[in-house]
């Protein structure tokens, strides 16, 4: 097996999948870490299983996904009824309209409400409401091999020995926690941010890494609203714990979260300008620092968080090689405390070093409106 390719081949996923499987040990081990990190090779994996027990989906059933599409990992979430509300309603909601997804959620629907034992009822029941804890410790539990009173063997990956597809799909729904939880790292839930930000842009602000999107103030956002990315990212974040969320990138994470979702908490913005305060400083909480200042400002109509989004924006300014994004940021806060002649120079600037062509676009824009007013 190539332990460096990018996904699993044909022969890898039959290979594994396979009642003779061969792999030994240290393959086995480094397949389930690959699993647990790739949702392509683990819908592959699982194909496999429901081809070998004749559960594939009609093959006439739509399977071209488009850009609102949530992922066959989410709508098997939905089926085993590990999603929160909120994002159950968002996928359902999805999922009517869809051509593509109703056909898929209604087969994984219909694989998860196959006739189950008391044993495995109890289990799905106490998932439900259970926590992180409790689920990692019983599903540990479930997937040790009992070889003694089942007789199909599924290979080691996240399986327990089943004597039907149902309870192969029951032992699926099991370990998704777990393996959230071990996903839950701050470069992908920073993915999920990024994603979120064009759909969600409360602000004019911006941070360097987004691309564009258009902006709209949106106050008191409720989670129906919210895009599916956004939701994912929240709940990535509320699953770590208070010593995690101390640490700079899950700062960093949890300040986009919550001015993207509607506005900035005052204890978020003290702990920003807590962190600020260390040496060397960091420029992603610095920005992140100077948007919730100017979400709250925003929000209250409090110029005085202006005066210290401005601070902070000059700091990044003079003690970092110029960027457009700080630039233009500043600018907005200037054009709030009616510092035309400032903002224009600032987005000119920014306009210089801007590569982007729809940020330059939304600049060469506001240069064009200030200049109007004088």
């Amino acid at each position: 097996m190539n332990q460096q390719s990018e996904h699993l081949s044909d022969a890898q996923i039959e290979e594994y999948g396979s009642q003779a499987s061969g792999a030994g040990p240290e393959t086995e081990a480094w397949v389930e870490t690959h699993l647990d990190d790739c949702s392509l090779c683990r819908s592959r994996v699982l194909d496999f299983q429901r081809t070998q027990f004749a559960l594939l989906p009609d093959p006439k059933v739509n399977t071209v996904s488009t850009s609102d599409c949530p992922s066959e990992d989410d709508l098997r979430d939905l089926a085993a009824g590990l999603c929160s509300e909120p994002i159950a309603q968002k996928l359902k909601a999805h999922a009517t309209t869809c051509d593509r997804c109703r056909p898929l959620l209604q087969e994984y629907t219909e694989d998860f409400s196959d006739e189950f034992s008391p044993e495995e009822q109890a289990v799905l029941s106490q998932l439900r409401s259970a926590s992180p804890e409790w689920q990692r410790h019983t599903a540990r539990k479930m997937l040790k091999p009992k070889p003694s009173s089942l007789p199909v063997w599924i290979p080691s990956w996240k399986w327990v020995l089943v004597p039907a597809a149902a309870a192969a799909l029951i032992a699926f729904a099991v370990t998704f926690p777990i393996m959230y939880a071990r996903r839950d790292t701050p470069d992908k839930v920073a993915k999920l941010l990024v994603q979120a930000y064009p759909e969600q842009r409360t602000t004019d602000m911006r941070w360097p890494e987004m691309a564009w999107g258009p902006s709209k103030e949106t106050l008191g956002q409720t989670p129906e609203n919210k895009p599916l990315s956004l939701l994912r990212a929240d709940e990535a974040i509320q699953r770590q714990t208070p010593e995690t969320l101390k640490k700079k990138e899950w700062l960093h994470l949890r300040a986009q979260s919550e001015i993207l979702g509607a506005a900035p908490s005052q204890q978020l913005i003290e702990d920003l300008t807590k962190a600020t305060q260390s040496k060397p400083a960091s420029q992603s909480l610095m920005f992140d620092l100077a948007i919730a200042n100017v979400r709250m400002g925003e929000v209250t109509q409090d110029g005085s968080y202006y005066e210290r989004a401005k601070t902070v924006l000059d700091e990044i300014l003079a003690s970092f090689p110029p960027n457009s994004a700080a630039l233009y940021d500043r600018a907005i806060v200037e054009e709030r405390l009616e510092l035309r002649g400032p903002a224009i120079a600032d987005l000119t600037q920014a306009g210089s070093l801007e590569k982007d062509p729809a940020w330059s676009a939304e600049i060469q824009q506001k240069i064009q409106r200030l200049k109007s007013l004088r």
